[in-house]
């Protein structure tokens, strides 16, 4: 079952990018035409965090939550969101509370994939374009929604951000490997609504959305990610992420 809140309008429009699939500036929004396509989101903040020590997407960030913060980011650039929780959130009827930042709010699954699943169980079938978003990057910017929303509305079936790799990566066995071949992926990744759904129809798992979309034959489209849009990983992080929002504010 699903917590429901009323339906909310966009906090603030993302704004248009230029080219298919490419981004220039990831810093901020700006404004967005009436004829795009309807845009949900889901936030899955569903996981234990293991690494964390506890459920680091309710662990406090400058005066909220880092759930709250990911909600925020996702209002800003889609018509609705879907936030899944925990499954043990749910109370006597199987419903979670509703979440503040969200329109609807559904329990999740013991996996990823089954945490999404059961966000778009949630989001409506007219909806052409879905974005999932984890819960644990609260830094990314209305831009960086935008860019991987423009990409499937020009064509691509799924669109994902991502980073160059600086480190040197070495294979445990096999020595180091080719990083200029290497990507780190992140969240939001935006899909074909009715791509996403296939993709998950048949119960696959995948550390991500975009492997499971490209599994089932579609194509998925890379833009450039964001140096700022970090994954709470454990404790440490959440000093960092403050600080970078202060800069933001500041800015």
């Amino acid at each position: 079952m699903q917590g429901v809140s009323p339906p909310r309008k966009r906090e603030s429009p993302a704004k248009e990018t230029a080219g298919r699939g490419r981004v220039d500036d990831a810093d901020g929004g700006g404004e967005s035409s009436r004829d795009e396509p309807s845009t949900w989101a889901i936030v899955v903040a569903a996981g234990s965090g293991s690494r964390f020590g506890g459920e680091k997407q309710f662990a406090p960030l400058r005066g909220r939550r880092v759930v709250d913060w990911s909600l925020r980011a996702a209002r800003r650039s889609c018509d609705g969101v879907v936030c899944v929780l925990p499954e043990e959130t749910g109370g006597a009827d199987g419903a979670p509370p509703a979440e503040p930042g969200a329109d609807r709010s559904v329990p999740g699954g013991a996996t990823r994939s089954a945490s999404v699943r059961a966000g778009l169980a949630a989001v409506p079938e007219s909806a052409d374009i879905v974005v999932v978003h984890d819960a644990a990057r609260p830094l990314a910017p209305a831009a960086l929604f935008a860019a991987v929303i423009r990409a499937v509305a020009d064509g691509a079936d799924g669109a994902i951000p991502a980073v160059p790799v600086h480190d040197t990566i070495r294979h445990v066995d096999d020595g180091v490997v080719d990083r200029s071949q290497l990507v780190a992926v992140q969240t939001p990744q935006a899909f074909r609504a009715e791509r996403l759904r296939a993709a998950h129809a048949h119960g696959g798992e995948a550390t991500d959305d975009a492997s499971l979309v490209e599994a089932a034959g579609g194509t998925v489209v890379v833009v450039p990610g964001h140096p700022h849009n970090l994954k709470i990983t454990d404790p440490g992080d959440l000093r960092v992420a403050a600080v970078l929002l202060d800069d933001e504010e500041e800015s």
